[in-house]
């Protein structure tokens, strides 16, 4: 699979007559070589050559991860070492979307070859996953439903949002995880209104919505659910509010194949809610890709002109959030196919009253 992807980046190089790639971002260099040592690690990739350029630290593990590749030891800030690699090639694409400015002006300085800015080029090789990375997504999906079976047990009046948070944090690593793929939100109550609030020191009361939104790391590649529950009980408002969103995010699940434009999947979803007098409550767009970042291309909103493809990994996730109300979310990870898609997280999506 390594191969294949470098022989697409490749292509990209002979179609832009470009000599060699430099590769700074860190999720690209894992999805070009396997290495997962070091921030500071370069890739270049020629028609001819790959190259590891790493400090003394990571050397090993380069040479154990990535046996095929030639590596480098960082010398003098690590620029004298890309110099001895680079300074052949007469042109060098850098991720104009990854170097900062100020480290742009410095490889102008000491490098030969003529700098190229290229903006998300890598990530456009991301989008459309191979098997490996669909395997890895399913795994990281399955660890998300048993965190919420396990955390669906415990939970109780008088727990603080930082408790349920915590907790799904630690079962995301004991179930595999290397991690959690973002901050897990677990808000309740009024706090459900923030689409992306942070747990506090409030507690779970008889009668709350608790929405929890998470995910782990799985092999570098991230898994995002979330569910809504209520806590003892729930209010007539809170089961109406919540069919009207099930309704939605399942017109969603329903509509989404390859084919179809981002934005045209997002109308569909905001159409539902609009029926209900609900549309001005929903403040983000449908979904989001989903990889070795937990929010990837392309973005499931209503200004995405994307054609979605086979084998883009999205989430699908209509919320509708009501200030001094609260919120409620449902979101599933799916990948799409030609006629339609399959959902990869399992967990219960009817209201669950816990």
């Amino acid at each position: 699979m390594i191969e294949a992807r470098l022989d697409r980046l490749r292509h990209f190089l002979e179609m832009q007559e470009l000599q060699a790639f430099l590769v700074t971002k860190p999720e690209n260099i894992y999805y070009l070589s396997g290495f997962t040592g070091g921030s500071d690690a370069r890739l270049v990739v020629s028609m001819a050559d790959k190259y590891i350029v790493t400090d003394g630290r990571y050397l090993d593990q380069a040479g154990r991860e990535c046996p095929d590749w030639e590596l480098a030891r960082v010398q003098g800030g690590g620029l004298d070492s890309l110099a001895a690699i680079c300074d052949k090639y007469s042109s060098l694409a850098v991720e104009s979307n990854h170097v900062t400015y100020g480290l742009f002006v410095r490889l102008q300085s000491a490098l030969k070859p003529q700098l190229s800015p290229q903006e998300n080029i890598i990530e456009g090789l991301r989008r459309q996953k191979d098997a490996v990375e669909l395997e890895w997504l399913r795994a990281a999906a399955r660890v998300g439903d048993e965190v919420f079976q396990r955390i669906c047990l415990e939970i109780r009046p008088g727990w603080s949002e930082v408790q349920v948070a915590n907790r799904i944090a630690y079962y995301l690593r004991e179930l595999g995880c290397s991690g959690e793929a973002f901050p897990t939100i677990a808000v309740a109550g009024e706090n459900a209104a923030l689409p992306h609030g942070q747990p506090g020191t409030r507690r779970l009361q008889k009668g709350d919505m608790l929405t929890m939104d998470f995910g782990g790391f799985y092999h570098g590649y991230a898994g995002d659910m979330t569910r809504t529950i209520a806590i003892g009980a729930a209010s007539a408002r809170l089961q109406e509010v919540y069919s009207r969103v099930l309704e939605a995010q399942q017109k969603g699940v329903a509509s989404i194949k390859a084919g179809i434009r981002a934005q045209a999947l997002d109308q569909l979803v905001r159409d539902v809610l609009a029926r209900y007098g609900l549309d001005d409550y929903f403040l983000h767009g449908t979904g989001h890709g989903l990889g070795l970042e937990i929010h990837e291309t392309p973005n499931l909103s209503r200004h995405c002109e994307d054609i979605l493809e086979e084998n883009m990994v999205v989430t699908v996730e209509p919320g509708v959030y009501m200030s001094g109300w609260g919120g409620i979310r449902i979101e599933d990870t799916v990948i799409i196919g030609y006629g339609g898609c399959e959902v990869i997280t399992a967990s219960e999506k009817g209201l669950l009253i816990i």
